[in-house]
């Protein structure tokens, strides 16, 4: 029994050895700003000129039903004072129709574009993450944080290393 009690007090003992040891140790803090990396990454590039691609696709479409209303419109304004009450109302019901429908796409292209954005930088995200893990594993860092400002991720730092260079070499940029 007394065996026992000296075995427990003696882990005990070691475990707050090791707690005391492990606080003493200075957290080592890094910071990068990612606004100036991704944009030297190659996939980039690449998903900006698709994005851009992507977005005058939906921009045309947009535009041509616009066109399409407005000639509707015209077209009925034209015609009005000729129109029976029936036609007239058949009229005005298409134009409403186009109209319902551009407005439509124009609210599901904006939602579209920002799904498009987020999918196309998600793999570019990744990549960077990794390699802010690589670099936090290899120089042993326990924390890097973006330095960008208008991330909203830090606002004040005091006595970090700025790591940018690390992750860019990690990202293969020169």
């Amino acid at each position: 029994m007394k065996r026992t009690i000296k075995l427990l007090a003696l882990a005990v003992v070691l475990v707050f050895s090791l707690n005391t040891a492990m606080a003493q140790r200075a957290l080592k803090i890094g910071h990068f700003n990612s606004s100036l990396v991704i944009p030297k990454l190659p996939d980039y590039e690449k998903a900006q000129n698709e994005f851009k691609s992507y977005g005058e696709q939906l921009q045309n479409e947009l535009e041509a039903m616009a066109k399409e209303v407005e000639r509707l419109q015209s077209d009925y304004e034209t015609k009005k004072d000729q129109l029976s009450d029936l036609l007239k109302q058949n009229k005005e019901k298409e134009i409403q129709d186009a109209y319902t429908r551009y407005q439509t796409f124009r609210q599901n292209s904006q939602m579209e574009l920002e799904q498009k954005n987020q999918d196309l930088m998600k793999s570019i995200y990744d990549k960077v993450k990794a390699a802010v893990t690589e670099v936090a594993k290899n120089n042993k860092y326990d924390y890097i944080l973006e330095s960008n400002p208008n991330a909203g991720m830090l606002w004040y730092t005091t006595d970090s290393d700025d790591v940018t260079s690390l992750i860019e070499k990690q990202l293969g940029i020169k």
